[in-house]
């Protein structure tokens, strides 16, 4: 085989015609692997091979296209001509141009970003080298399928009210919740996400809950705790083993939704639970005895049942408040807008309650 590539291609160019029509697939593949071996090309070797490739590409299937697509992303001078034809046939071959290749005009990019068709929009989420104004695009984008590939992608330059709106999404999208917890370490805008978190990113987003002291962000300073006859009808609903009904009383003092609620009382660490008796303002004694009786992976644990009511004793009430509005998300028309960032500094009222106990020493948020 020549070792010079526009030989080559003028030996299959010159064969082409008498090809059968089910060998011309064959032979875009084997033109396309012959051009793709080197990343820069000649005049003489672009033009030939746009001018094969823009004969055969009509009768490729998918398939074929795709291997031609993945190829052609790795050279830095594809002929446009080329690229342009396969992006026009849509599907996969489309995608993987979009994903990849370099040539790609970036005010292609934000357009796809801004309103094209869900699955080219999800293969620009994924890019390497998306820049602010492509990301910010497709954070605003509906569909929940782009949100999670651009959450997915740790290259995707974030702002915080691209975090803002993700997570606002994420409440009710697990996938979408991990996608973003998985990015590194959260901020302050990640609040929504706390019931989809692990322990080290839970741990981390009550650090800064505490620390921002979210005093004029939620609720108005809590009054009294629950009384007493309210508490005791949180307590049998807890003892009655009916996870759906106490999930629907929960609802009710939480001003939640009950899939939230639900996922707080099926929470397996127990933290979520935490809070909603903190926001709901019920007694410790009560909490102790829930946990102990009606939640037996954790009152059955006495490092998980230490751990929980230490949350319960030291988180200040307006803190889990906040938390619990943050996973519950806006529910009428007074409800805090996302696009509020301003948070109050800490003071020293939640550290003289021992809430240093309730999380590690915080790590330093990502930009």
């Amino acid at each position: 085989m020549p070792t010079d590539i526009y030989a080559r291609l003028r030996e299959l160019a010159a064969s082409s015609d008498s090809k059968p029509a089910e060998m011309r697939p064959v032979l875009l593949r084997v033109i396309t692997d012959l051009f793709a071996l080197h990343g820069l090309h000649t005049s003489d070797e672009l033009r030939l091979y746009e001018e094969m490739a823009g004969k055969l590409i009509a009768g490729a299937d998918e398939s074929v296209l795709t291997h031609v697509a993945r190829k052609l992303s790795r050279c830095l001078d594809a002929p446009p001509a080329v690229l342009e034809r396969i992006r026009a046939r849509g599907g996969q071959p489309a995608r993987e141009l979009l994903h990849k290749s370099p040539l790609i005009e970036r005010r292609d990019l934000r357009e796809i970003a801004a309103g094209g068709a869900c699955d080219q929009a999800c293969a620009v989420a994924g890019r390497d080298d998306l820049d602010r104004e492509t990301a910010r695009l497709l954070a605003a984008r509906p569909e929940r399928e782009i949100l999670r590939a651009l959450a997915a992608n740790p290259r995707a330059p974030l702002g915080p009210q691209d975090i803002r709106l993700l997570a606002a999404r994420g409440r009710f999208d697990p996938e979408l919740a991990r996608a973003l917890l998985g990015r590194g370490e959260p901020t302050i805008d990640e609040l929504p996400l706390f019931s989809f978190a692990g322990p080290p990113e839970r741990a981390a987003l009550l650090l800064l809950a505490l620390e921002a002291n979210l005093v004029h962000a939620g609720r108005p300073e809590p009054g009294a705790p629950l009384d007493a006859e309210t508490a005791e009808r949180v307590e049998a609903a807890a003892f009655d083993g009916k996870r759906g009904a106490f999930a629907k009383i929960l609802a009710e003092r939480l001003h939640c939704g009950q899939l939230l609620a639900r996922r707080i009382v099926d929470d397996e660490e127990g933290d979520a639970l935490a809070l909603a008796f903190v926001a709901i303002g019920l007694p410790r004694e009560a909490c102790a005895r829930i946990l102990l009786g009606a939640f037996p992976r954790i009152g059955e644990s006495p490092e998980a049942f230490d751990r929980v009511m230490r949350l319960v004793r030291t988180v200040p009430r307006r803190v889990a408040l906040r938390m619990i509005d943050a996973m519950a998300g806006p529910s009428g028309p007074q409800a805090p807008s996302p696009a509020r960032a301003s948070l109050p500094l800490p003071t020293p009222e939640w550290r003289s309650a021992g809430a240093t106990e309730a999380a590690p020493t915080p790590k330093p948020g990502r930009a």
